[in-house]
Parts: C-alpha cells; sequence; structure tokens
C-alpha cells in the first residue's frame, strides 16, 4: 500500500514534466510574431503597431520600435487581428495573411472569405481613435515695462480656439495691441474674427466668415467684414497645413472723423504653418485681404508672420511680423502699420 502512495505523486510529477516539455517544444517551434517582407529582400519579425503618413511601425525584442517607409514593404502576416484603413475610407479589421507581392488577405470574422487587399490601397494601420471634435487652442502674450527717462507700457495678447469635426472647422479668435508712452496712448487697436468652414469633400470647403476692427489711431470707430466663399485645404497634418480661399464680403467702415464707407468687397485668404525638426520650430503666415469690386483703391491687407519655437511642454515662444495695409486710409494717417513681437505662449490641443 505504501509503495502505490509513494507512485502516485511520481506519476504525476513525470506527467507535468512531460506536458511541460511538450509546450516548450511548441512554443520553440512555433513563432508568436508579425512578419514582414521588405522589398530588399529582408524578412522582420515582431509586433505590428501602426502604419500612418506613410511610415510603417513594428515593435521588435532586438531594437524596438523600427520604422519604416511604407513603400518598403513588400507583404506582411500577422498573429493577431489588426485595423487597416483604405483610401476610399472603408476599413476592415482580422488578421493578415500574406499573398503575392503587394498585396494582402484579411480574415474577419464577419466574412466568410479573406479579403484581398493591395498594399498601395492601405492608408492607415490600427489608427488611434480620435476624439469627434478636436479641438486646438493658443494664446500669446506680450508685455514690456519701462520706466526711468522714459515711462512706456506695451500689451500685446493673441488667441484662436479651433474645432474640427469631420466636415465641420469652427474658428474663433482675436488680438489686442496696446502702447502707452509718458501717459499718452500710443496704439489702441482690438481684431476679432468668427469663421465656419464645410467640407464638402476632403479638400473642398465652403465658409461664411465675420471680423471687427477698432483702432483710435488710424481713425476706425469699427470695421466690419461678413462674407461667403469657397476654400481648398491642401495639406492637413499634425506637421503641415495649407489652405487657400476666396470669396465676397461685404465690408463697412465706421470712422471717428472722416466719412463712412460701405462697398462689397471681394476676399483672398491663406493660411500655412510648418514644423520643422520633430516638432522644435514652427513657421506659420497667415494673411487676408479686401479690394473692393467697385473701386481697386478701396483695398486692406492683414497678415501675421513668424516663428514659434516650444521651450517646455505645451509653452513656446514666438517671434512675430504683423502687418496691416490700408491703400485709403483716414486722411492724415499711415497706410502701413508694421508690429514686431516677441510673445510667450501656451497650446493645447485634444488629439
Amino acid at each position: 500500500m505504501k509503495n502505490k502512495l509513494v507512485g502516485v505523486p511520481l506519476l504525476t510529477m513525470a506527467f507535468t514534466l512531460l506536458v511541460s516539455l511538450i509546450i516548450i517544444l511548441f512554443l520553440s517551434e512555433h513563432t508568436w510574431a508579425d512578419e514582414v517582407w521588405l522589398r530588399n529582400g529582408d524578412r522582420l519579425t515582431g509586433e505590428v503597431i501602426r502604419m500612418k503618413g506613410n511610415i510603417f511601425v513594428l515593435s521588435t525584442s532586438y531594437a524596438g520600435e523600427i520604422s519604416i517607409k511604407w513603400e518598403e514593404v513588400q507583404n506582411l502576416e500577422t498573429e493577431n487581428s489588426v485595423r487597416v484603413v483604405l483610401s476610399d475610407d472603408t476599413s476592415a479589421s482580422g488578421t493578415l495573411l500574406r499573398r503575392e507581392a503587394g498585396e494582402v488577405a484579411v480574415r474577419a470574422k464577419a466574412i466568410s472569405e479573406p479579403l484581398n487587399i493591395k498594399l498601395s490601397k492601405i492608408t492607415m494601420i490600427n489608427p488611434e481613435v480620435e476624439p469627434p471634435v478636436k479641438i486646438k487652442a493658443r494664446l500669446n502674450i506680450g508685455a514690456s515695462y519701462t520706466r526711468g527717462n522714459t515711462d512706456r507700457d506695451d500689451i500685446y495678447g493673441d488667441a484662436e480656439l479651433v474645432a474640427r469635426t469631420k466636415v465641420n472647422r469652427y474658428t474663433i479668435g482675436g488680438l489686442y495691441n496696446f502702447s502707452e508712452e509718458d501717459n499718452a496712448k500710443t496704439t489702441d487697436n482690438v481684431f476679432g474674427y468668427m469663421k465656419y468652414d464645410h467640407f464638402f469633400t476632403q479638400k473642398m470647403y465652403g465658409y461664411a466668415h465675420a471680423t471687427g476692427e477698432k483702432d483710435k489711431f488710424k481713425d476706425l470707430n469699427l470695421r466690419s467684414s461678413l462674407g461667403l466663399g469657397v476654400g481648398y485645404q491642401f495639406v492637413e497634418t499634425e506637421r503641415t497645413n495649407l489652405s487657400i480661399e476666396g470669396g465676397l464680403s461685404y465690408i463697412s467702415e465706421d470712422y471717428i472723423l472722416a466719412d463712412d464707407n460701405d462697398y462689397t468687397a471681394g476676399r483672398w485668404g491663406l493660411n500655412f504653418d510648418h514644423n520643422f525638426w520633430e516638432d522644435h520650430l514652427q513657421f506659420f503666415h497667415v494673411d487676408q485681404g479686401f479690394i473692393s469690386i467697385e473701386d481697386s483703391d478701396d483695398l486692406s491687407i492683414k497678415s501675421q508672420t513668424g516663428f514659434r519655437i516650444p521651450f517646455y511642454k505645451r509653452f513656446n515662444s514666438t517671434i512675430q511680423f504683423n502687418w496691416d495695409w490700408d491703400k485709403t486710409p483716414s486722411p492724415g494717417k499711415e497706410e502701413s502699420d508694421k508690429t514686431y513681437l516677441f510673445t510667450v505662449g501656451y497650446f493645447w490641443k485634444n488629439q
């Protein structure tokens, strides 16, 4: 009886060792990894992380995350389900199976037969879940305080909020500029704007805008504009944005001393920004102009150009040049106002 009792645990141990050995052998023969074949003949193993902006990212145990140009990928196969987005904005989820060069098959649970897809039709793999409304906001402030032989105070601030859905974009912003020297104002102006864009296609959109401007030293009690037009978004990415616009606007100029003026004008707009060196420097240029369809002398242009330099988390410093030009200013006033600025700002987004 004693020998039988001793044999039971020995048999259990032997069975456990045998099962463990089988599992180890199985794991050693089976590679639980995604596979990627490149055009140059290399074959990589790891885990497919994502593909966005034509950059394919593979996580490996030997080199961490590897970034590969998407056009260099000839084929791939995955163990786990991934989500692919195609050029027509359709998507599919499932494991990827290797097919002929430049083509994969998606094996999805909801589809009985794998779906063959050309790699050239894939625009993203495992895209991030984006919020239904993307919000970007920025605030820049600059100020100076001088006391001594000259008493001078300068205050400048601008802010903008942009809310973007798939087909709509809402923009509101403004700027304020104030200077005082020896207790006498030398600059005092404010400018505000609102804009609504509706995208008919991925690139083409229609817009409605409104602006308002007050400037005592330009004899402007209020210059307002309301208008409609169309725009084209050439690029809209994290790194680069470029759009142009054109349309018609109604301009109303209420002067403090000069005669008031109302007219219909053609409007153009340009919005461009680009990040250099992995977002360590951003160049931006924004301008809009109005020209009367009745009198070409009623022409005005307003622009902002500069560089933003991030220095701590969401904070950045800005070197900026603002140019405001009016071909027919109020009598006795200059055509052009130029402002050179250095400001500190904060930028926030929920993307």
